[in-house]
């Protein structure tokens, strides 16, 4: 049976998911919803899909379209209120990350869909894009050893390429860019974080809100420490893709990872650096995502991006915003034994 998908918000995020919804087999679109009514018609001509298909209230949407499923891909600081929409209707949800900017709202939502008994679970793509595939299978393989230490960064420029979100709220690059990279980090390791320290600021020149820029330590439950620093307010990389740098490099006890953009170099006690492939692309992140989301509905499979499992990057996020605020270290574990 098709899997009937309602889309809320379809901004550049949106417009990606109707397109993957309406080309994945198995799931139909039954509406797109935004309170942007002239957007929602602008976007519907672009994508070619019927204006009565289009809704700028989502009860309006839920009502009339009764879909199956909603994949809500509106702004990230504007994700809980169609959430718990769908979740008090127990209905199956696939929110884009970050699942939500606290930790508290986070929790509070997956205590809804535990109540309703409902599958709730956060786009956490970048998982699954093959650079941390070809990261996480040579740890797994054991190519490097024990993993001691990884250091990560990622900068922006190119204000006008930002998203409208990361031009307005503090710490944008901590809950837009950081939240994919920490995620990817606790996947990779098959680690939990367990002390953060972080400091959070905006560079001189920095047009953007406060949080442009972050520094972050990272130590986790396996013994591995990580550094990542990241910013919105980087020069020079217009020639990049799409005005975006990436290095990673993983340190362990037989030899070294290193990324730079999409080339991995590996380099081993005695042996010549060699190029490493990424591997194939089977099928678009999103898609392996829509295929958990459909195992869950189908026969309650546990998706691996569940939000039982995100509320641990979350809680990351959320000792991120703590430590900067108080110039120490914060352990994420507790944050999720605070009362809700």
């Amino acid at each position: 049976m098709t899997i009937r998908l309602g889309v809320v918000g379809v901004g550049r995020r949106g417009h990606d998911w109707v397109r993957i919804v309406r080309e994945t087999p198995g799931f139909e679109l039954a509406a797109c919803v935004d309170t942007d009514s002239a957007g929602l018609r602008q976007a519907a001509r672009g994508l070619g899909v019927p204006l009565d298909r289009c809704h700028s209230r989502l009860e309006d949407a839920l009502d009339s379209a009764r879909p199956d499923a909603l994949l809500v891909a509106t702004p990230l600081d504007r994700h809980v209120d169609p959430c718990r929409a769908a979740l008090a209707r127990g209905m199956p949800l696939l929110v884009e990350k970050p699942f939500a900017t606290s930790l508290r709202e986070a929790r509070q939502l997956q205590a809804l869909a535990d109540q309703t008994g409902t599958p709730l679970l956060v786009g956490q793509n970048y998982r699954y894009t093959r650079m941390p595939r070809a990261v996480r299978r040579l740890v797994d393989e054991g190519v490097l050893g024990r993993v001691g230490l990884v250091a990560c960064e990622a900068y922006r420029g190119q204000q006008e390429r930002l998203s409208p979100a990361a031009k307005t709220i503090r710490d944008a690059v901590l809950w837009e860019l950081a939240v994919h990279h920490v995620d990817a980090l606790r996947y990779v390791l098959r680690q939990e974080v367990v002390h953060v320290l972080a400091q959070s600021f905006s560079l001189p020149w920095s047009a953007a809100p406060p949080g442009a820029s972050l520094q972050i330590l990272l130590a986790f439950d396996g013994g591995s420490r990580a550094s990542y620093c990241a910013s919105y307010d980087a020069v020079g990389n217009e020639f990049f893709e799409r005005g975006s740098r990436f290095h990673l490099r993983v340190l362990g006890e037989r030899g070294s990872l290193s990324v730079w953009q999409r080339w991995l170099t590996l380099s081993l006690r005695g042996r010549l650096p060699r190029l490493v492939s990424r591997g194939r692309r089977e099928v678009p992140e999103e898609v392996v995502l829509l295929r958990q989301l459909e195992r869950a509905i189908r026969s309650g499979e546990e998706p691996e991006c569940s939000g039982r499992d995100n509320l641990k990057t979350v809680a990351v996020l959320e000792a991120c915003v703590r430590s900067a605020a108080e110039g120490r270290w914060v352990d994420p574990r507790e944050l999720l034994r605070e009362p809700i």
